[in-house]
């Protein structure tokens, strides 16, 4: 990857200026950077949110007051080729995720591309991606595959934890969504069904694996690049236990 563009993915995961980006990718700053499933421009406090929408926001909004706050950004419709675009820099429509892939049809992203997983791998950072991944469900196109040391998550998306429990679901026709994990190198495997119960407890389980991850690469001294997808806010909604009600 030539270095413009490499530049053009730090400023986007960096919120910074041009002339702080360039300093930064010198000096190899950790990367980490959280992407939220269908969160509304109007729901965290930074941006008119929080109190009014019926849960204060603190921590966000000290991300937005310490750092940069962006008024204006479009976006693709859909969650896969928004996830396409931030991964590579690239129209999602140039990778074969132009937008959410059926069940049971041929996806993932382009093997060709170019992902910011591997551009940073190739600058010496330890990769992690954790959460939803949604640019391909099968071996050779997943996290692993695609520039991540590890990875821990779901291959699609998260409304399918609703499936198993659905009337007139079959696993026969669509078999159930699992949970996964995987390092760069190996095969990935499947962990556990990923039903309504999963769904309360996998963004704690996300967390924790990611805190890990950070905490195993600081004592290394490696510069890290951590991606999460977070799904709290993704249908289906359901609170982890002990956040009921």
């Amino acid at each position: 990857m030539n270095s413009s563009l490499m530049k053009i993915l730090l400023a986007l995961l960096l919120f910074t200026d041009a002339t702080t980006t360039a300093h930064a990718a010198d000096k190899q700053p950790n990367i980490v950077f959280i992407l939220t499933d269908n969160l509304g421009y109007g729901e965290v406090g930074a941006y008119g949110g929080g109190l009014t929408r019926g849960a204060a926001t603190p921590r966000i909004d000290s991300l937005a007051r310490d750092g940069t706050r962006f008024l204006n950004m479009n976006m693709e419709t859909q969650c896969t080729p928004s996830r396409s675009s931030l991964m590579t820099g690239r129209w999602a429509i140039r990778s074969g995720t132009h937008s959410v892939p059926f069940g049971g049809v041929a996806d993932g992203l382009t093997r060709w591309e170019v992902t910011i997983g591997e551009a940073l791998s190739d600058a010496g950072y330890a990769t992690g991606y954790y959460g939803k991944w949604h640019l391909g469900s099968h071996d050779g196109r997943l996290p692993n595959d695609q520039g991540f040391d590890e990875w821990f998550g779901i291959p699609r998306t998260t409304d399918e934890a609703l499936w198993p429990s659905a009337p007139g679901w079959s696993p026969d026709i669509m078999p159930a969504e699992k949970t996964m994990e995987g390092k760069k190198g190996e095969k990935s495997r499947e962990l556990k069904v990923y039903d309504v119960k999963e769904r309360r407890l996998i963004d704690a389980e996300i967390t924790r694996r990611s805190v890990a991850f950070i905490e195993r690469q600081a004592k290394s001294g490696k510069t890290v690049l951590r991606l999460r997808g977070a799904h709290a806010a993704a249908p289906a909604h359901r609170a982890k236990p002990g956040f009921q009600g």
